[in-house]
């Protein structure tokens, strides 16, 4: 039997009651939960503790890791798993009662697959439902599975998945871009070689938060700068050729013209949109992949956005 590691790091106390029930409250015996406390001003440890459950375990950071390099406190968190697949979890996302055991039911079934995924569904701050995610087959290849990510059917967040702990500890944890942009995209990648199993429900509920770090305009460069990391490294995916008609889907995100449309599309909606005109020069500058003419058409839509805001 399968058991499960749900490994916490933790900064914010204003949904972490609710995080942590969401855990405790799970079918299935058969977790543990590791609370990493990264230095955080707030009494995390009393809303912890206020639990007192025994497969619970709190950890507080001499220094705060993630505010430095939150992949980096990601890896330092999962080193103190013992279960057979870890789920990353976060201070403000929820689990529905059945996740663990649908998870382990699909550990055993699919004992190959290294990574196990969720489908999502989205939530406001006041846990209110914002929009459902597909539902992926029960078990997709990899070609499948990267091509229902290149496809934008399937919603990625990091606390969606069950890793298979001594896989992902070979890889040596979770792979690092900027302010972890990209991680959660690129992590469960590398992890689908041997498919992946998924969830017939949407068992994890992603929060939608003015907190998130995606919502941060502060880490703009960093995430500029994730966006050039990700398609770099997804041209070079090692990937054998696919053989079947229908892995053959796969030579989108190999394709150079795809990665390239893909890149630039990612600059301008994740950042270029959002900034002013008095810094559109700095940060376009940081679009390092994108052409000449890459940058003049993202003016031009900036410009477009802008007129049909005030109009």
């Amino acid at each position: 039997m399968s058991t499960i590691s749900f490994i916490l790091p933790a900064w914010k106390a204003r949904f972490l009651q609710e995080a942590v029930a969401s855990i405790v409250g799970q079918t299935s015996p058969d977790w543990e939960l590791v609370v990493v406390d990264d230095c955080s001003p707030e009494p995390l440890k009393e809303i912890v503790d206020s639990f007192n459950d025994p497969r619970m375990r709190y950890v507080r950071n001499e220094k705060n890791l993630g505010g430095q390099n939150l992949v980096r406190q990601w890896n330092h968190c999962i080193s103190f798993a013992t279960g057979d697949y870890i789920v990353l979890a976060a201070d403000d996302d929820l689990y529905r009662p059945t996740f663990c055991a649908e998870c382990i039911r699909l550990a055993n079934k699919y004992p190959e697959a290294d990574l196990i995924h969720s489908s999502v569904e989205q939530i406001d701050e006041e846990g209110k439902h914002l929009e459902d995610d597909s539902i992926l087959p029960e078990f997709t290849n990899k070609y499948e599975y990267l091509n229902w990510w290149v496809t934008g059917r399937s919603f990625t967040c990091i606390g969606n998945f069950a890793f298979k702990r001594e896989s992902l500890l070979a890889m040596n944890g979770f792979i690092d871009f900027p302010c972890a942009f990209g991680s959660d995209i690129a992590t469960p990648i590398a992890l689908s070689r041997n498919g992946v199993a998924n969830t017939q429900e949407m068992l994890f509920c992603f929060r939608q938060s003015s907190q998130h770090l995606s919502a941060d305009s502060s880490r703009f460069k960093e995430k500029l700068e994730a966006v050039s990391q990700l398609s770099e490294w997804l041209q070079a995916i090692d990937y054998e050729t696919p053989q079947s008609p229908e892995d053959k889907s796969f030579y989108g995100v190999k394709n150079p013209e795809y990665l390239h449309r893909k890149v630039v599309y990612d600059y301008f909606n994740l950042v270029i949109r959002f900034v002013p005109a008095t810094k559109l020069p700095e940060y376009l500058k940081l679009c390092r992949l994108a052409t000449p003419k890459d940058k003049f058409m993202m003016i031009l839509r900036w410009i477009k956005r802008k007129l049909c805001d005030k109009s």
